[in-house]
């Protein structure tokens, strides 16, 4: 999301019916039929009882027996009693279509999410994400609440009071509530342009100072290195200053439409109780009748009021289903194929695959290419290892061959067809990574460990842990396997999470493995034993090792050496060496030795 205070653009809102219409709903559209059904039967019951209240202020004042009188209030009580009931029961009954709608939309908000690209994800802040998609499943209930339960409701009240005044007063009884009805219309209009583009500045600042608030505390460690802890209160304190400024703006305007609003439904109460006052006088209506017009004056009040509240309610949720809706129209770069090839049988069961890279080249920027014209092939069960120096372009690969990037061009095929023709899903379950870089939910090891294959029994867990020497370290921690890794995993150090990583992928056993600076954080003895064990798995699978420590990849099929994006020296260790180019040099400079040994 943008760091700046620039307002979102307004959407249609056609895609969200097509998310929320009743047929999407199934039996939870009966609930709504039978909330609607209450709604009516309660907006007709509110307009009736102060006729009630009428006929029983015109019986005392005609001196009716007290028999009349109480079968009158009992009619009144009965309605009040059947009002009081109808919007809680109504409210029982529609909660669960709320509920379903949320749930299916938080879904649909993550999964758009996951599909997603890397770079999408890169590009913007993590925090405002979440809260576009909080804000948004909370507003679609907020607005099915105003239009369901606040605007038709009231307008059924409104129009069936329309029918009353009309038929009981004189016309220009309600020609007065139509005009005051415009200019409250026009007065509102504005004030909700003007409030919808404060509350969009508000909402983009609020993300921007907790944007600053979330970046500053994840990096306290930075920040305390550096001293530069006041530098971080003041960059904080001028986002909040921007933020007080937009809430402020905001909050005045609310402020003053209530206060417009107000004065208008004092005049027009006033205008229609001087017509109301001369009509008794005259005799042309009687105290029942200047009473039944005060109590539609209080309801119509009530309805003015409601309606103020959905107008402020409404500017707040359009904004965030806006931001909502635009998260879900945002398109990924990686895109699914229409008809994805099925993923062969040997790569799902057993087996490994063939990977091979044609003339690939590609770029994070499209003005700077990172690889240049990449050909290299890795034969099925074989293993290739990519070594160079940092900014060479090695990580690269491997992002590629997951598709957390397409290529700019040439191909990248594994047994034999372009992985662009995999479904995304199906591509990711066959490859099996472990980053330079681990991170780790905030969740117990064991659950962490479980993530490689979802359902795995905790003997197989187990045996994961043991195969990363990770076991015994899990078991002297107080909770074991429960033992909770903290955001990110920060409760571990670098090896014990590169080691969690490592057991997370021998329980995975995926078909082609990708190790990315896989034992880098590991002392020497742990490092050879893991060593060992990627190895026994890589002899049945595919193998592609990114390294930097040369003494991990000697006995590797392949070695690739890269520089400045390009293959400059491939070859076996014992071939690079004989070689004497880059490979060679980075070898005597990490063994320190002065002379090539073939």
């Amino acid at each position: 999301m943008p760091k700046t205070c620039d307002a979102p653009r307004a959407l249609s809102f056609a895609r969200l019916w097509t998310l929320v219409r009743p047929e999407k709903l199934g039996r939870f559209g009966l609930r709504a039929f039978i909330a609607i059904t209450l709604l009516v039967l309660e907006s007709a019951l509110a307009v009736l009882a102060p006729v009630i209240l009428s006929h029983i202020v015109g019986a005392l004042s005609k001196h009716a027996t007290i028999e009349a009188v109480l079968w009158l209030v009992a009619e009144f009580a009965l309605i009040r009693c059947v009002i009081a009931l109808a919007e809680p029961l109504r409210n029982i009954v529609f909660k669960p279509v709320t509920a379903e709608l949320q749930r299916r939309l938080a879904l649909l908000g993550l999964r758009h999410l996951h599909s997603m690209s890397v770079r999408y994800h890169l590009d913007r802040q993590t925090g405002a994400i979440t809260r576009v998609l909080d804000r948004g499943v909370s507003a679609v209930e907020s607005v099915l609440d105003l239009f369901l339960f606040n605007v038709l409701p009231n307008v059924l009240e409104l129009l069936m009071t329309f029918v009353v005044i009309v038929r009981v007063f004189h016309v220009r009884y309600l020609l007065v509530l139509l005009i005051a009805i415009a200019i409250y219309s026009s007065i509102s209009y504005a004030f909700t342009r003007a409030r919808m583009a404060a509350r969009r500045r508000r909402n983009v600042c609020s993300g921007a100072a907790q944007h600053r608030l979330l970046d500053s505390i994840l990096n306290f460690e930075t920040v305390r290195s550096f001293g530069n802890a006041e530098y971080e209160i003041k960059r904080y304190d001028k986002a909040q200053t921007t933020f007080r400024d937009a809430d402020i703006r905001l909050n005045q305007l609310v402020n003053l439409s209530q206060a417009t609003r107000g004065i208008l439904i004092a005049v027009t109460t006033a205008a229609l109780f001087v017509f109301a006052a001369e009509d008794v006088v005259h005799q042309r209506l009687g105290v029942a009748q200047f009473v039944l017009i005060g109590a539609y004056l209080r309801s119509l009040y009530s309805a003015v009021g409601s309606l103020n509240y959905v107008s402020a309610g409404w500017q707040n949720a359009r904004v965030d289903l806006e931001n909502y809706l635009e998260l879900l129209a945002s398109e990924s770069e990686i895109k699914a194929p229409e008809n994805p090839v099925d993923v062969p049988l040997k790569l799902r069961e057993a087996g490994a695959a063939s990977v091979v890279f044609s003339d690939v080249s590609f770029g994070y920027d499209p003005d700077r290419e990172i690889l240049k014209h990449v050909t290299l092939d890795v034969p099925s069960g074989t293993s290739l290892a990519v070594v160079g120096h940092t900014g060479s372009g090695k990580s690269t690969l491997g992002r590629l061959l997951t598709r957390a990037f397409d290529v700019s061009s040439g191909e990248i095929c594994v047994d034999g067809h372009d992985i662009r023709q995999f479904a995304p899903e199906d591509l990711q379950g066959v490859i099996g990574i472990v980053p330079q870089d681990t991170v780790l939910f905030n969740a117990g090891i064991g659950e962490n460990i479980a993530y490689g294959r979802p359902g795995a029994s905790q003997e197989d867990v187990e045996d994961a842990a043991r195969r990363a020497q990770i076991h015994d370290f899990i078991l002297s921690l107080p909770k074991g396997y429960e033992t909770v890794v903290g955001e990110r995993g920060l409760k571990l150090s670098g090896g014990e999470k590169q080691r969690v990583a490592i057991a997370r992928v021998l329980l995975k056993d995926p078909r082609i493995l990708l190790l990315d600076e896989a034992t880098s954080a590991l002392d020497t003895q742990t490092e050879l034993a893991i060593q060992q064990e990627l190895e026994a798995l890589s002899r049945t699978r595919t193998t592609i090792m990114i390294a930097h420590r040369l003494s991990t990849i000697a006995s590797v099929d392949q070695i690739i050496v890269m520089d400045k994006g390009r293959i400059i020296e491939r070859g076996t260790h014992a071939e690079l060496l004989v070689l004497g180019g880059q490979y060679a040099s980075m070898w005597r400079a990490q063994s320190g030795e002065f002379t090539i040994r073939a």
